[in-house]
């Protein structure tokens, strides 16, 4: 008897084990250093993503983080155009950043996910910013502005792929105004 409940709880931890280190050692990316949370703060604009299913088929998509001084934590509303349902739809979550100065967050979208997401470039003035969830499904490249230069796009579009994403699987949402 004593021996099934080791057994089992070494085959429990041998695969929590596994899986946790297997998840670490697929990771070729890091968060940036540096990083200025307060430059951070504020409305983004969705410039590309990889498609997924909260935001499919959303335009205009805008991500806003704010500061709760109370607590340090951020409140993140994500906000877009649904043009299958013709209206505007948002998620709201909580991240906090995981080590000051560094651009990794825990975020929490309940009930839909809670993952790591990691800045994994920007520019030095947070006009534009790539951001990543550690589990490859999700990218974003994201801008103070409605439209990005080519040299960021290309910037962000190797950096993705250097650290083993493909490019070619981005969509571009528009964000032009949704006509009244």
């Amino acid at each position: 008897m004593n021996f099934k409940k080791l057994a089992l709880a070494a085959l429990a931890i041998g695969t929590t084990a596994y899986i946790v280190n297997h998840n670490k050692k697929n990771i070729k990316y890091k968060p940036v250093q540096n990083f200025d949370l307060d430059e951070f703060l504020g409305r983004w604009y969705e410039i590309a993503r990889l498609e997924n299913k909260v935001q499919k088929g959303h335009t205009n998509v805008t991500h806003r983080f704010n500061l709760n001084e109370e607590n340090g934590s951020l409140g993140v509303i994500v906000r877009g155009y649904d043009k299958k349902k013709k209206g505007w739809s948002k998620i709201e979550g909580i991240a906090t950043q995981d080590i000051e100065n560094v651009g990794l967050f825990s975020t929490t979208f309940l009930p839909i996910f809670a993952k790591k997401l990691y800045v994994i470039d920007y520019d030095k003035d947070y006009n534009n910013a790539l951001v990543a969830s550690e589990d490859y499904k999700k990218l974003w490249i994201l801008s103070r502005k409605k439209e990005i230069s080519d040299k960021v796009k290309d910037r962000f579009l190797d950096s993705a792929k250097k650290v083993g994403f493909d490019p070619s699987k981005l969509i571009w949402p528009s964000q032009v105004p949704i006509a009244k």
